[in-house]
């Protein structure tokens, strides 16, 4: 039987036992979730993990941060019913694969208000989609019922947090959000890991800042990514840091924390 040309990968039922689901989220925006879902995914890629990148905001920053604008069905799509998942999946890069969004999601979130269990959409249309070791979602800095949906979806939740204090504001704001959801649900998505980003040691501000995600959210914290403008230009051109400027600060630090992300038990989920 041949595979579809998107990836010889659909080879589910061998793979995805082990397969780790985990939510880029922050409700502040401009603290690097998608810097963080790209950068994080290609540093896994490039350690040959069979990576999806999941893109669960309107913007679409995923597709333009890898360059890629030519694109048909999106996540849209799948979750109108229109499509199945699978046939809108891009690679995008060796081992790296995407799901796009555009601008159609405003659309399709409407029509999942009206739908019965709505915060399970995600499971049931993403479901099948089991041929990876890791699936990454980048979602939008709000709280939506896209962001439920990821939420539910995932098994981990990694939260970016710049350094400012009142992405500290939100790092809480989003923990007591999980709570909530997670006692609705009746169980629900880890945070595992607080992710500082943005961090500048000439400036007290970034030191005040890590102190303080230390003393509150503990061995959740990782070591900080550290502000590079090499990181800002490369969505400008299509390329992951990698590709961009490997020898550059940001590509030290995302393979740091690739490195750390696999070191990382997977969580125990239920069934499991």
């Amino acid at each position: 039987m041949q595979l579809p040309q998107s990836s010889a990968h659909w080879v589910w039922a061998q793979r995805g036992s082990g397969m780790r689901k985990i939510a880029i989220v922050g409700f502040k925006g401009g603290i690097g979730k998608t810097t963080t879902t790209v950068s994080l995914g290609a540093a896994l890629a490039r350690r040959n993990r069979r990576v999806l990148l999941i893109d669960t905001d309107t913007q679409a920053n995923v597709s333009i941060s890898l360059g890629i604008t030519d694109y048909g069905d999106t996540l849209s799509e799948v979750l109108l019913r229109k499509v199945k998942a699978e046939t809108t999946i891009i690679p995008a890069r060796e081992n790296l694969d995407l799901l796009p969004a555009d601008l159609g999601l405003f659309k399709a979130q409407q029509r999942m208000v009206l739908e019965l269990a709505r915060e399970r959409i995600f499971s049931d249309v993403l479901g099948g989609l089991n041929g990876y070791d890791y699936q990454l979602l980048d979602c939008a800095p709000s709280i939506s019922l896209l962001t439920v949906n990821a939420i539910a979806y995932v098994h981990e939740v990694f939260v970016p947090v710049s350094m400012e204090m009142l992405a500290v504001a939100g790092a809480r704001q989003f923990m007591r959000y999980l709570r909530e959801v997670s006692r609705l649900m009746g169980g629900g998505a880890t945070i595992r890991l607080i992710i500082p980003t943005f961090y500048d040691s000439r400036r007290r501000v970034s030191t005040m800042v890590l102190q303080t995600l230390a003393r509150e959210f503990g061995s959740r914290v990782t070591h900080p990514i550290r502000i590079d403008t090499k990181l800002s230009e490369a969505p400008g051109v299509g390329k992951t840091i990698f590709e961009y400027k490997p020898s550059a600060r940001g590509a030290v630090d995302y393979s740091r924390l690739a490195s750390l992300v696999e070191a990382m038990p997977p969580v125990k989920t239920h069934g499991s």
